[in-house]
């Protein structure tokens, strides 16, 4: 698949159906993510990956946006291994942004492997942080929920093919 029509064939998915993710292709995604681009290349990333009865019914019990997929990816940062811009003097920490890049290289990689995704950034990081005991250096960046659709209801929303024109968003000074 060309890449741009992998970038308009993605969407959020949110009702997946109960299929198994193959091992292989969970494989694939997240040794994309290990390969994906970090500042400094520090790789201060951390992928949980909650597939087990136990992990998603922890995650469904703190957030509805791990919704019903068969696998969710909890991607962490560590703050303490992160690079940090003071040189700059803006006290600017990459982490969010690495966190970021490796979900964006996870999802698109999901994608080209048939699968689905919703990248998920609406809870309470605290909270999931608290209910998995992760260690303090680690935060909880984003959820990204991974599965195949439902046949009947997975599809995209609405609004997913609506785009501003490129005037909009992209200005040459």
């Amino acid at each position: 698949m060309e890449f741009m029509d992998l970038v308009k064939s993605r969407y959020s998915c949110r009702k997946f159906s109960d299929r198994v993710v193959e091992t292989e292709k969970l494989n694939a995604v997240l040794e994309a993510g290990r390969l994906a681009p970090t500042a400094m290349n520090h790789q201060p990333f951390k992928v949980f990956v909650l597939k087990s009865p136990e992990a998603l019914a922890k995650i469904r019990g703190i957030t509805r946006m791990a919704y019903n997929a068969p696998v969710v990816l909890m991607i962490c940062y560590d703050k303490d291994q992160c690079y940090r811009a003071l040189s700059y003097n803006d006290e600017h920490e990459c982490g969010d942004m690495d966190a970021s890049i490796v979900t964006t290289t996870m999802m698109m990689e999901a994608t080209a492997q048939g699968l689905n995704t919703l990248w998920a950034r609406g809870f309470n990081a605290v909270e999931i942080a608290r209910g998995f005991e992760l260690p303090a250096n680690l935060k909880v960046s984003c959820l990204l929920d991974v599965g195949y659709a439902d046949p009947t209801e997975g599809g995209p929303s609405p609004r997913h093919p609506v785009r501003k024109e490129m005037s909009e968003l992209v200005q040459e000074l």
